[in-house]
């Protein structure tokens, strides 16, 4: 679409035809799980507001837009995480500022694009909304967050959401079979691992180590699940053994688990691990259904814990003895 890969169509034509009318706000969230395309549509919105042929933003033809979509254009800025930091900083969010109220070079419009936009921490969203409470007349804001309920109420009520959902599975194996020919036998599967998130999906097939490692996760579904209290160390080692895919290991835990519930309430046909259905069924026998729930919720704590970088060995302890318990 105009040059970028762009599957919410629909949804980007409304929002360039209302830049064509001239009903542009201020401030924008653009709501979506990482993956699911948000940047690309920041991207192409932020081209078609620099246009020089405001009756066919973006025209793709004009100076503007050909710096744009390289990436050049000087009233197009991107704020993200510095490599150093946990967020995005009251530093970072206080040069933008400063930035704002400096007439645009080139266009009419300046854009910030702020990726991540839900990790400003406290400080930087209060700085942000001292801008946006009285912005300059040609300044866009397009804040890309998963979850617009992690910033301030303040800043949502000065904002216009934009929600980009799940693409559909047929468009989502489409696209993926047509950009990647060559893994067709695997992207079923991954469309529905990656529920039609297609970032998600084409960074697991840039990854050779995503399938192996999801079945040898699979394989120590049993020591996780037994009752044997020697098991938990057996789990313990495996994840201190890929530390640095562990939260991959538990995602495929979770997805196990999920497929596991499908199945005892004869739900198989749409599990989404249909290669492994014949193993699942047998780990079926290993619990029943309040277990595997139970044993669902302590792989979910696992990755709270995570989070909160509690260290590989006390989680993965914890997790497996509290299914075990």
């Amino acid at each position: 679409m105009y040059g970028y890969e762009i599957l919410h169509t629909a949804l980007m034509n409304n929002l360039i035809n209302n830049i064509r009318q001239g009903h542009v706000q201020h401030a924008y969230i653009f709501e979506g799980e990482r993956g699911v395309g948000t940047l690309s549509a920041a991207n192409l919105f932020a081209n078609a507001l620099v246009c020089e042929n405001h009756d066919s933003v973006p025209c793709t033809r004009c100076g503007a837009c050909i710096m744009a979509k390289a990436g050049t254009h000087p009233d197009i800025y991107h704020v993200s995480v510095q490599k150093d930091k946990s967020g995005i900083t009251v530093d970072q969010i206080r040069r933008v500022a400063a930035d704002a109220y400096t007439k645009p070079y080139e266009s009419e419009k300046k854009v910030y694009i702020i990726t991540d936009g839900d990790r400003m921490n406290e400080q930087a969203q209060n700085a942000f909304l001292k801008v946006l409470e009285e912005p300059p007349q040609y300044a866009i804001f397009v804040i890309l967050a998963e979850n617009n309920e992690t910033l301030l109420q303040t800043i949502r009520s000065r904002c216009c959401v934009i929600r980009f959902n799940h693409v559909p599975k047929k468009a989502a194996a489409e696209y993926l079979k047509s950009h990647y020919p060559k893994s067709a036998e695997n992207i079923d599967f991954l469309v529905c691992y990656c529920d039609g998130v297609i970032g998600k999906a084409e960074e697991i097939l840039s990854d050779e180590d995503f399938m192996p490692l999801r079945r040898t996760a699979f394989e120590q579904m049993e020591n996780l699940l037994s009752p044997r209290l020697s098991d938990a160390y057996k789990i313990a080692e495996f994840l201190e053994e890929n530390n640095d895919k562990a939260g991959q290991v538990l995602e495929f835990w979770k997805s196990f688990l999920r497929d596991i519930m499908l199945i005892q309430n004869d739900m198989r046909e749409i599990a989404v691990n249909y290669d492994l259905i014949d193993d699942m069924i047998r780990l079926t026998g290993m619990m029943d259904e309040k277990k595997a729930v139970d044993a669902l919720e302590s792989v979910i704590l696992a990755e709270k814990m995570k989070k909160r970088y509690v260290s590989l060995r006390t989680l993965a302890l914890k997790l497996a003895f509290s299914i075990k318990k």
